[in-house]
């Protein structure tokens, strides 16, 4: 092959690799959006139910961390010691403090961050609704002190952590002197990026399911079975 039809073969292995990464980038684009649409239809059945797991999990937490305490004040004090009546969580504050006209943005923004800081909204497996009781307590923390600043810089804070597609994008990307090299990049990001959608609760239920939105029935018998296990455990919290 002469040196002169070499630029016409890179160049032709470029366009391919180009249309490899717009189709991978297409199959993306159709699989996120039909995520998205299944998970805004489940948060209208269950949103409710989501938000208050997340925050007595918080609650829930918070009483086993002071019992814990205790007991090892008690520990320290010997058999004479006499524990505080009254374990006193401030739960109440939550609503108390709403006395101003920026009440419904305020519990706009808290809905909308407490909804969105699950890491797997929609997923049976408890152990990934710990993974959100960092940012959940903060959440509440801020939310019962009243403050709307606050409350909006912590809200876009959290969604700050926007979807993979988008955390991917960078403003300065330094193409290299070999576009190929650029764009196996790209096609291996957004192979990642498609990996994880594919692995998500919500994309496996709608590739699985006969029917998906039978899965809203065994989620509300999840989340009604976790409730009553929760508001049992954290009762004391709100007397």
């Amino acid at each position: 092959m002469s040196d002169e039809n070499l630029p016409i073969s890179t160049n032709l292995e470029t366009i391919d690799l180009q249309l490899q990464l717009e189709q991978l980038q297409k199959e993306f684009a159709i699989a996120d959006q039909k995520v998205r649409e299944f998970e805004i239809l489940l948060y209208k059945h269950l949103g409710d139910d989501i938000i208050e797991v997340q925050e007595l999990t918080s609650v829930y937490k918070e009483l086993k961390r002071t019992k814990k305490q205790k007991r090892q004040l008690q520990k320290q004090r010997g058999k004479n010691y006499v524990a505080p009546k009254g374990l006193k969580v401030t739960e109440d504050t939550l609503h108390t403090k709403i006395v101003t006209d920026d009440l419904q943005e305020r519990k706009r923004l808290y809905r909308e961050a407490m909804f969105h800081v699950h890491p797997d909204k929609f997923s049976i497996n408890s152990i990934e609704i710990d993974l959100a009781t960092e940012v959940t307590t903060k959440l509440i923390q801020i939310y019962k002190e009243g403050d709307l600043k606050a409350l909006q810089a912590y809200h876009a804070h959290i969604f700050s952590d926007v979807s993979f597609s988008e955390l991917t994008k960078t403003a300065n990307v330094q193409i290299q002197t070999n576009p190929q090299t650029y764009i196996l990049a790209e096609i291996e990001t957004t192979k990642e990026q498609l990996n994880q959608l594919k692995n998500k609760s919500t994309y496996i239920v709608l590739m699985t399911y006969e029917n998906p939105y039978t899965f809203i029935d065994e989620l509300k018998l999840y989340y009604k079975d976790k409730l009553a296990k929760l508001r049992k455990r954290t009762r004391k919290a709100f007397k």
